[in-house]
């Protein structure tokens, strides 16, 4: 069994991305957005870690990777860190991003790339649907300071966590919500 671990809107907290790495020193780690650290940061995390974009964040230069059979070349020009990725892992097709340009069905937008699971981020709230055999599936907010500092009308107190997706080629098994509150 493989996994893939996914996080994302830490705006600013740092202490996830060496605990999600001595956690898991041998799984691929995709970040989804809204770090707001800064080029050095982010770059001192690149090896471990793959980048998209979020509505808070810079444009970095991140170099293309290979990391347990799951190969990133970052296709926005001048190969700076891309608002939207398409990979393949273990005979899956995922498409990372942060979902902040996501204004249609996630599900037209997987049948359109002809994917099988789509990671994205930005409400803070976890969230796994599937539906004809693809899957959406948002890590939530590892910032749980954020999360619970929202007082915009509609907005509810939610805890924070990252997912840990399980997988046996061509299939996901199951997805995990870890928390992270106590970090």
């Amino acid at each position: 069994m493989k996994q893939l671990i996914v996080f994302s809107d830490a705006h600013g907290r740092r202490d996830i991305f060496p605990y999600l790495e001595e956690m898991y020193p041998d799984s691929p780690k995709i970040y989804l957005g809204d770090c707001q650290m800064t080029r050095s940061e982010v770059e001192k995390y690149g090896d471990q870690f793959v980048f998209v974009l979020g509505n808070c964040d810079y444009n970095y230069h991140l170099k293309p990777k290979t990391y347990d059979g799951l190969h990133i070349e970052y296709r926005s020009s001048n190969d700076l860190t891309p608002e939207e990725i398409v990979f393949q892992y273990q005979g899956l097709t995922f498409i990372a991003c942060h979902g902040h340009h996501l204004y249609e069905d996630e599900f037209l937008y997987l049948k359109a790339w002809k994917a099988d699971c789509l990671l994205q981020g930005h409400t803070h709230v976890f969230k796994v649907k599937q539906k004809e055999g693809r899957y959406s599936i948002n890590p939530g907010s590892c910032n749980p300071y954020k999360v619970r500092e929202m007082e915009i009308e509609g907005w509810k107190r939610i805890p924070s966590s990252y997912c840990v997706i399980q997988m046996e080629y061509g299939k996901i098994l199951d997805v995990l919500r870890i928390s992270c509150d106590e970090l």
